[in-house]
């Protein structure tokens, strides 16, 4: 139980830190614009207002607390404002192996190496 407590919250700060709350604010937002529309009107008709239509009074908090926060953050921080993000997107040319072209020294032919001294006939023995 502890556990799961301390990841709960962990994941909770890490929303927090990233500035998913007002993410959150502004789908309740549209939920909540979405529920009184359709109070008095066909569900299509309440999605596109919502969506389409004038923003109401929670949409304007939560977009003006989204562009303080990117304001805040350092240039480096904002997302495109690093070279970082460029060059994990650049395309890296193909890597080709090929064999190499030389031979070993001392080779005649494909077969093997070639016999300097002669053969001893008969074989010598022992």
């Amino acid at each position: 139980m502890r556990r799961q407590l301390s990841t709960i919250a962990l994941l909770l700060a890490w929303l927090c830190a990233n500035g998913a709350v007002w993410n959150v604010v502004q789908v309740v937002a549209w939920a909540k614009m979405f529920r009184d529309y359709s109070a008095v009107m066909p569900a299509h008709e309440a999605l596109r207002i919502t969506f389409e239509g004038e923003a109401c009074n929670l949409c304007h908090v939560a977009q003006a607390a989204q562009d303080t926060a990117r304001e805040q953050l350092p240039h480096d921080a904002a997302l495109g404002g690093s070279d970082r993000v460029v060059l994990a997107f650049h395309a890296t040319p193909p890597v080709v192996l090929t064999a190499p072209d030389f031979s070993w020294p001392g080779l005649v032919d494909e077969a093997g190496l070639t016999r300097t001294d002669a053969v001893p006939v008969p074989p010598p023995r022992a």
